[in-house]
């Protein structure tokens, strides 16, 4: 299939090094907060973040509703499975996981995991039972929690694709609707919206979809984007210009207007790319019989002359109804021709198709960079594929972070506080008491001691804030090597793809020192240099000039100062500063 050749997994990465520190980090916190006498799942919550570590990374495509994810998504897999045409009230948050081919069942490809538990192996006849607006089919779609396509392609290795419902969906009105059907609709649809945001601030990358006609200069659409897209950055976020084959103009200036929109979600958005997924699935469709289809197409239209052409393609009454006296194809030809395709494809592939300055495999190939997918997979094998492990450690150990806070620095802290309070008034009772009573100073004195060692109020949340700075400061400064980690991996992929001047002796240096062959410091450096502080502070010396003399922003530029920084980082080691 067409998607195994562009996901190119022979250059996936092997687990990194930063995996099994997180893991580390992640279960010996466990294991302290268990120590340190916390009830709750807290150290549960840490394990149970720990197991996810090695899980793929979780891609999440995102974007209103009406701006053809569902078709994206099968543009993307290049079969349909995610349902589209349908009403979004029966839209489902669909997972697309690994399936080792020899356990594949294309019989029943559909994990079905249900609100109250549990989950069911499900066929097609099933999903087609999820579409429709009728009480029945809502009653079974709201006890459905998500379903999990498991099919056998090898990008899905590296990342797990999640297609959202999208937010502010709504549904068709109908004239005699039940009070229960108006329960279940809006109740489907703030699981929507609440899921898709959720989901959004859980993935640990997204792919955001922008309609066709997004108004950039409307503050709505910028607020729009920030409701659903939350705290995305440039790390983590690619968006894409969808829909673009449906309007000719549209698609005429595609790179003009991503490029204005990706400048204007710049610290949101790595880049837009614009695609027309559903050109892309009529093409892979055309080609299932070969080029026989193509070439009957470009034979037809060719056949019409150029002026009609034009006519013709205003729209899809005038193609398939009008008959002009001396035009050569008759409309009953032309509805064969455009069959069951959407008219704005059909259109868009008719013009190009008609152009007679274009041999048979140009028409192809024309088609082929209008859809724009072989530069949306080379982004995301770059982005999210590559570095899917260094996304997913990230989120993780921020998603640690915050737990950490959340439970410890507002919840449990200020509990201890209060109860500290408490203990505090009744140990000055006692002292005060102790004080007071007739008898041996020197024994009230040492009851006293006692019952200050015994009574200390402050020794446990003392204990407790020690520990969370302790947590704190680990997984922050994980968080900061995952930053230096991915920085570096952004420097490699400029010396793979972009023609620097350097020498292949440079490169060499390069590759190791940005971690190509593992994050650890052995492997970053020469084996006889490992500990040659000299030689280290010199060749940090010599990037820091090169990075002087080249532009800034320019990928030279970048390269150098990321050899600098990673040699400063590799002497801070070594000197254990």
């Amino acid at each position: 299939m067409r998607i195994h050749t562009l996901c190119r997994p022979e250059i996936y990465p092997s687990v990194n090094d930063m995996q099994e520190r997180l893991i580390t980090v992640l279960n010996h916190s466990a294991e302290r907060l268990r120590n340190a006498g916390l009830t709750g799942d807290l150290g549960m919550q840490m394990e149970r973040l720990a197991m996810q570590v090695r899980q793929p990374c979780t891609v999440a495509v995102v974007g209103p509703v009406k701006v053809g994810k569902s078709t994206f998504v099968n543009a993307l897999l290049g079969e349909d499975h995610a349902k589209v045409g349908t009403t979004e009230t029966t839209a489902t948050i669909n997972y697309f996981s690994y399936a080792d081919p020899k356990d594949y069942n294309p019989e029943r490809p559909v994990r079905c995991h249900w609100r109250g538990g549990g989950f069911s192996d499900e066929t097609r006849e099933f999903l087609d039972g999820l579409q429709g607006n009728d009480y029945e089919t809502l009653r079974r779609a709201d006890g459905i929690d998500h379903l999990e396509y498991f099919l056998p392609y090898v990008f899905l290795k590296q990342i797990t694709l999640v297609d959202t419902p999208g937010t502010g969906a709504v549904v068709e009105q109908h004239e005699n609707r039940t009070a229960e059907f108006m329960r279940l609709t809006s109740q489907l649809r703030e699981r929507h919206d609440s899921e898709t945001r959720q989901l959004n601030d859980t993935a640990d990358a997204i792919i955001y979809l922008v309609g066709p006609v997004a108004k950039l200069s409307n503050e709505r659409f910028l607020e729009a984007f920030a409701e659903i897209a939350g705290d995305s950055s440039a790390q983590n976020a690619v968006g894409v210009m969808s829909k673009i084959e449906l309007q000719p103009q549209m698609m005429a200036r595609r790179h003009e207007l991503s490029a204005r929109i990706a400048d204007q979600l710049k610290d949101n958005l790595n880049t837009v790319i614009p695609v027309a997924a559903g050109l892309r699935r009529e093409l892979d469709r055309l080609f299932l019989d070969g080029e026989e289809r193509l070439t009957l197409l470009i034979d037809t239209l060719r056949r019409i002359p150029p002026t009609w052409l034009e006519t013709l393609l205003d729209s899809d009454e005038l193609f398939c109804e009008f008959e002009p006296d001396d035009c050569p194809v008759t409309a009953a030809e032309r509805r064969e021709l455009l069959g069951e395709t959407p008219w704005g494809v059909f259109a868009t592939i008719a013009r190009v198709a008609a152009d007679t300055t274009l041999a048979p495999k140009e028409v192809t190939e024309h088609l082929e960079e209008m859809c724009g997918f072989e530069q949306l997979w080379g982004v995301l094998h770059e982005r999210f594929i590559q570095r899917g492990h260094i996304l997913r450690c990230y989120r993780i150990a921020r998603e640690a972070q915050k737990t950490l806070n959340r439970e410890i620095k507002y919840t449990y802290l200020p509990r201890w506080r209060e109860e500290t309070s408490k203990v505090e008034e009744r140990l000055e009772k006692f002292l005060t008491f102790i004080q007071r009573a007739n008898g041996d100073p020197a024994t009230a004195r040492e009851l006293q001691d006692f019952v200050r060692q015994h009574l200390d109020a402050d020794e446990r949340v003392t204990e407790l804030e020690k520990l969370h700075s302790a947590l704190d400061l680990e997984l922050s400064t994980l968080l900061y090597q995952l930053r230096a980690y991915n920085a570096d991996f952004e420097a490699l992929q400029k010396l793979g793809r972009d023609d620097l001047g350097l020498s292949s002796t440079q490169l060499e240096e390069l590759r190791a020192l940005l971690g190509l062959y593992g994050g650890e410091v052995g492997q970053r450096l020469p084996s006889d240099r490992l500990s040659d502080i000299e030689y280290i502070g010199q060749r940090q010396r010599y990037w820091q000039v090169k990075k002087m003399g080249a532009p800034y922003g320019t990928s030279p530029y970048t390269v150098a100062d990321r050899a600098f920084a990673r040699y400063g980082m590799i002497l801070d080691e070594l000197c254990g500063t």
